[in-house]
């Protein structure tokens, strides 16, 4: 469902920059990529719980969908409260540019913030996020065999954390227009999602092929 959303959220990335849609990005864009992280780094902390710790499980345990959702749901929350201060604070929103080159004038309508500080938070909070989830994902690479499958929860974290600091490096270390920032971000959302449900899909998939052709044999 994040993965989803996440990729809904991208739709708004089309459209004018207006006041309206300005500040409707601020929120969809960082809500929905929290909404979709935050049980993936759950899930990754309970993993750490229980393969992390040094002492061999008897029965493998695992944690429901709904003990998931509630256990995201302060991470959620947390990025909700930071989007609505700065939504009054400093919000996103439509800013007139005027570029001047020799003799040639160019006028461009961007969405801005009058600060850094959003920018700041956000890297702040979901940065930690992702890199505290690959320091957990790493002291749980050497599990036992028995949850060998989990090891799909590692992959995908570190390719949040890779593809998330290859757009953070884009964003600030090369001069880009905003619509091409939209689109590399876009790639980025579907490389990820994609890649994610590859990774927990497609071995499943394998599993019940292979069960099939045991029983059929």
């Amino acid at each position: 469902t994040g993965c989803v959303l996440l990729n809904l959220a991208c739709l708004f990335m089309i459209g004018p920059n207006t006041d309206a849609f300005c500040l409707t990005r601020m929120w969809v864009i960082h809500f929905c990529f929290v909404f979709a992280l935050a049980p993936l780094f759950v899930k990754t902390y309970r993993l750490y719980k229980l393969l992390g710790v040094g002492y061999v499980i008897p029965r493998r345990q695992t944690i429901s969908n709904a003990r998931t959702a509630l256990m995201a749901v302060p991470f959620v929350a947390v990025e909700v409260v930071i989007l609505l201060i700065f939504t009054f604070v400093d919000p996103n929103r439509m800013e007139d540019v005027m570029e001047y080159n020799e003799s040639t004038m160019t006028h461009r309508v961007i969405c801005s913030y009058d600060t850094w500080a959003f920018f700041i938070v956000q890297v702040i909070y979901q940065g930690g996020l992702v890199l505290i989830g690959c320091l957990l994902a790493y002291k749980t690479i050497n599990m036992q065999k028995e949850y060998r499958d989990n090891q799909q929860l590692i992959l995908t974290m570190y390719n949040v954390a890779l593809v998330g600091s290859i757009i953070l490096v884009i964003a600030n270390a090369v001069e880009v227009y905003q619509s091409t920032m939209r689109l590399i971000v876009s790639a980025g959302v579907l490389w990820v999602t994609t890649s994610s449900c590859c990774v927990f899909v497609l071995p499943k998939l394998a599993q019940i092929r292979s069960r099939k052709a045991n029983a059929g044999g």
